[in-house]
């Protein structure tokens, strides 16, 4: 049996889902982290085989022993990941302290950038609109999801983005220049791109993880499509003895958008009137982390609509205060 060792399996919250999503696969997911067993969330719980709790991932003479105890219990791990790039520079040092299959130098979202500048491709800070090229590259190195992500912020107290209906020749170029760049194999890619005016564009940050916060799942609304099962699948491939479910995309694309309020402001619209009038269209409603309520709202919604001014007009809704 395949062993996946993940590190904060509870942080970000998606990482959940991909243990879920891992599990369900036949793939056995061990799970090293700081946080309480008893307070993580149940499907968490139900998809580790075990949980090794250390007092702090930063040390990581601990986080050595963890990885030691699974592979002396379990046998030698097949992948090792956290996909957080706060993470990824000790899961490189895990990996090649203990030959597991994955990146081992240079993986920080610092040392993609260099790589990217070296390979030839635009880098830098830039004015001008933000875009991302979220993906996830495959076992032969090819481009299995993608979508893309506008990161305007309405003001400093509400924030709001959405992924786009379309992906722009030029941005899918360059999600692929720089998984090639990076000769990225099974993992996602985030590609930060300014499009200065009067310029070409810029690549800002890189990282190899999964998009921030709950973009992954703006995506999956978005595209009908289930991108954590599309990384369970490519994992579990990898094991002659899995047949893992491998998702489909059917070609739809809505907009998706993410709009969030504050817990200390009236809004113009009550909350229950915003449910009625975009009934249909909101997929989530949920309370955000205490660690992303500061940037990214106390409670936030997610919709999906088909057009650009409907886009506007559910971030109005959401955000417009009261006079």
């Amino acid at each position: 049996m395949s062993n996946f060792i993940f590190v904060s399996p509870d942080f970000p919250q998606i990482n959940i889902n991909l243990c879920e999503h891992l599990a369900a696969s036949g793939v056995r997911v061990l799970g090293i982290g700081d946080a309480e067993y008893d307070g993580l969330d149940h499907r968490l719980k139900s998809s580790l085989a075990e949980y090794y709790r250390v007092t702090s991932l930063e040390d990581y003479g601990e986080v050595y022993r963890a990885v030691a105890y699974f592979a002396h219990t379990y046998g030698k791990p097949s992948r090792l990941e956290s996909n957080n790039s706060y993470w990824l520079s000790q899961d490189a040092q895990l990996r090649r302290d203990f030959n597991i299959p994955g990146i081992i130098w240079g993986s920080s979202d610092a040392d993609s950038l260099d790589i990217v500048r070296e390979a030839g491709i635009p880098t830098g800070e830039a004015s001008g609109p933000v875009l991302s090229w979220d993906g996830f590259v495959g076992a032969e190195r090819e481009v299995l999801f993608e979508g893309i992500t506008a990161w305007p912020a309405v003001s400093s107290t509400e924030y709001a983005y959405r992924t786009l209906s379309l992906v722009p020749e030029v941005m899918s170029q360059i999600g692929r220049d720089v998984a090639t760049a990076l000769r990225a194999k099974l993992t996602f890619l985030h590609v930060q791109i300014a499009f200065p005016p009067d310029a070409e564009p810029r690549i800002i940050r890189v990282s190899r993880s999964a998009p921030p916060a709950f973009t992954l799942d703006m995506h999956n609304y978005a595209q009908e499509l289930d991108s954590y099962q599309v990384y369970a699948a490519a994992i579990a491939s990898l094991d002659p003895l899995l047949n893992p479910v491998v998702p489909q995309p059917n070609g739809n694309r809505g907009i998706a958008v993410y709009a969030s309020r504050q817990d200390d402001v009236t809004y113009r619209l009550h909350a229950n009137a915003l449910h009625s009038r975009w009934q249909t269209n909101i997929r989530l409603v949920e309370r955000n982390p205490e660690q992303y309520r500061r940037g990214m709202g106390d409670t936030f919604y997610i919709a999906v609509v088909d057009t650009e001014e409907a886009a506007d007009n559910f971030i109005a809704d959401v955000t417009k205060r009261a006079d």
